[in-house]
């Protein structure tokens, strides 16, 4: 996280851009990383993430007269939001246009405000950005008058990412930055929301999240695609199974009895879903049990999955990750996130932490001319409220 000073600073900039005015109001959410379970969430399963100790920070202050005015930091960019048009714009402020409409469905008609955004958290690579800002987001409309429980706050921000911005993505990365919980991960069933926190009792190791430096946009990916897939496989085992809601329900021993009915792509892609509800179960587990070598084990496992059955992995993160697992110290790793472009995160013994982060990013550059960043993390806490200020 920020530094209180640098907090602290973001409240004059607020005031020399907006002006002095009424309180202003400070939140926080944080990005997630996931550490096994990727494209499950929309297959009705199990994931499991946490949230990293990087994040998205918005001063808020209600104003009388409209429009909604708005800035990033990150981006240097401003925009609006006028009551009267609530429909998306094309550009970043789409995330924000949507939060806002579903809060005034819950809420009734919110005053105008004035919100000023920044942040540690990358855009575009797979630690959920755009999580982060829709769920800081929904969390400071009970500065408006708006108070949500945290559950509706996740539907309001999911909505706005799939039914205003028009991209597709499971509830997993609203829910994990809204309910996570310092020092565990979540262990969460996509299909019915039933959730428990699963201490991260893993104590001689950490979580090393490398940034490939290659920008994920699931709108220009073949994320949709995926999605389609698993509904023509869910479609063809349930022909032969008799019905089911989700991929995830369907068993491993199910799956293969079934599996030489299917075209081998959509048989690849079910695979992928099925055993890797499996390696989620086990890796809540192993948290639990302090078992560090078999979590290891299964990420490993996981982004061959993700490789070479649901294929969205690229040579970067091929390149990262097979080179995480070649330094000593490194129990394991894997893609984390969608895919097509984001991050690798792996397990590291604290002894060899030093040297990873030494030896890494010059190998990383031989094998790809690219500079990855790495954020060194434990699990953190989830969306929040921080401080007042006049």
């Amino acid at each position: 996280m920020l530094e209180e000073s640098q907090i602290s600073q973001k409240f004059l900039l607020f005031e020399e851009r907006f002006g002095r005015g009424e309180v202003i109001d400070a939140y926080y959410a944080p990005g997630r990383v996931n550490l096994i379970g990727d494209h499950t969430d929309y297959n009705g399963g199990m994931v499991l993430p946490l949230a990293i100790e990087k994040g998205t920070y918005l001063l808020i202050r209600r104003t009388e007269l409209p429009p909604c005015r708005l800035y990033s930091a990150n981006l240097d960019l401003e925009a609006r939001i006028l009551t009267s048009e609530l429909e998306p714009k094309g550009d970043w402020a789409d995330y924000l246009r949507g939060v806002y409409k579903y809060s005034s469905e819950n809420c009734g008609t919110l005053p105008p405000f004035d919100a000023y955004y920044f942040g540690d958290l990358p855009l575009e690579s797979g630690l959920s950005s755009s999580a982060s800002i829709e769920v800081v987001t929904a969390r400071a409309m009970n500065s408006l008058g708006c108070a949500m429980s945290p559950a509706d706050e996740v539907k309001v921000a999911w909505r706005a990412e799939n039914e205003f911005v028009g991209i597709p993505c499971g509830i997993m990365d609203q829910y994990a930055v809204a309910f996570a919980e310092k020092g565990h991960c979540l262990l969460l069933n996509c299909e019915n929301m039933e959730h428990r926190q699963v201490p991260f009792n893993i104590r001689d190791c950490v979580l090393v999240v490398g940034n490939t430096g290659m920008p994920r946009n699931l709108a220009e990916t073949e994320y949709r695609k995926r999605r389609l897939e698993c509904g023509e496989a869910l479609e063809a085992l349930s022909a032969r199974l008799g019905p089911r809601t989700c991929l995830s329900n369907v068993s491993v021993k199910e799956f293969e009895s079934a599996r030489w009915g299917l075209p081998d792509l959509l048989a690849r892609r079910a695979e992928h879903v099925i055993y890797e509800n499996v390696r989620v179960e086990e890796a809540a587990r192993c948290l639990q049990a302090g078992d560090a070598r078999t979590l290891g084990h299964l990420m490993n496992r996981s982004h061959e999955s993700l490789r070479d059955l649901y294929e969205v992995s690229t040579h970067e993160l091929d390149a990262l990750q097979r080179i995480s697992l070649e330094q000593q110290g490194v129990l394991g790793s894997r893609m984390t996130g969608a895919g097509f472009g984001g991050c690798v995160v792996s397990l590291v013994a604290r002894e060899g932490l030093e040297r990873y982060l030494r030896r890494t990013p010059g190998l990383y550059w031989q094998a790809t001319h690219e500079e990855a960043e790495f954020t060194v993390t434990t699990p953190g806490d989830g969306a929040r409220r921080l401080r007042e200020a006049t």
